[in-house]
């Protein structure tokens, strides 16, 4: 009964992911971009920051705050002229269809389209792990504080616009606008975005102490990168990325409060 609950939850998400995808496909979703290579060189030097910021944000230093990497680049960016930023952040060569509302638009339908799929991967390495290996999926670190935290309102509301806005705003700046960015100095959109999201899916390694955790959050996390990738690639903007990041986590956040 087990088996036949899983295949039939497994089909169905995986009929709505095809539709969704092929809607999204008939739409023109997955245009990525009109040039196939970096119409502007990105600078080395604010590459290596980028993995500085990234390295102290993930491993914090004794007695360095892990933002000063951050204000580094900035001041990189602000010493090179903000024509360089703004490109990062919005760049002009894009797709017809653009602007602030229809970024933050492609950022929503492309989190619409790929949830069906996620949530296929998730539950289904989870049953795997679980049903084939005996193997318990324990919570992230995150889930884990939502719960203890859950009745004091106050710092609800200050950890959901930490994880819900200024968490996928700085994740976002830092891969897609950087990392992404500094990669299609030598590669195409499509294996520039390929890695920094297999960087970006290693990254959340740390996230969770045990192997089956660590499988379900790289793999989970992966594919919502490439997703995170195309958003930022097809409109040249930032604020497409950051729509799709925040719609994952708010997702996250009130499944566990609904839970709990």
């Amino acid at each position: 009964m087990e088996m036949t609950n899983f295949l039939i939850s497994s089909l169905f998400l995986l009929g709505i992911s095809f539709f969704t995808h092929w809607i999204g496909y008939k739409e023109n979703l997955f245009s990525l971009v009109k040039t196939s290579f970096q119409s502007k060189f990105y600078p080395v030097t604010a590459g290596l920051l980028t993995l500085l910021s990234i390295f102290c944000y993930l491993f914090p230093i004794p007695f360095v705050p892990w933002y000063i990497p951050l204000i580094l680049l900035l001041f990189y960016f602000a010493l090179k002229g903000k024509e360089q930023f703004n490109s990062l952040i919005k760049d002009s060569m894009t797709l017809p269809k653009t602007g602030l509302i229809w970024d933050l638009a492609i950022g929503v339908i492309l989190f619409i389209v790929s949830l069906p799929l996620l949530s296929f991967i998730q539950n289904g390495l989870e049953w795997v792990l679980t049903y084939f290996f005996n193997m318990e999926i324990p919570k992230q670190y995150f889930i884990d504080f939502i719960q203890q935290i859950k009745e004091n309102k106050p710092l609800l509301a200050f950890f959901f616009t930490l994880v819900c806005i200024l968490v996928p705003a700085y994740e976002e700046f830092l891969y897609r606008a950087n990392i992404q960015t500094w990669l299609k100095n030598y590669l195409s959109p499509f294996w520039s975005i390929f890695f920094t999201s297999l960087f970006f899916a290693i990254s959340h390694f740390f996230t969770i102490e045990t192997i089956p955790g660590k499988v379900i959050v790289i793999a989970t996390t992966f594919t919502a990168s490439m997703y995170l990738g195309l958003a930022y690639e097809r409109q040249r903007s930032l604020i497409a990325s950051i729509a799709y990041h925040s719609m994952i986590n708010t997702t996250t956040f009130l499944q566990v409060l609904m839970t709990a």
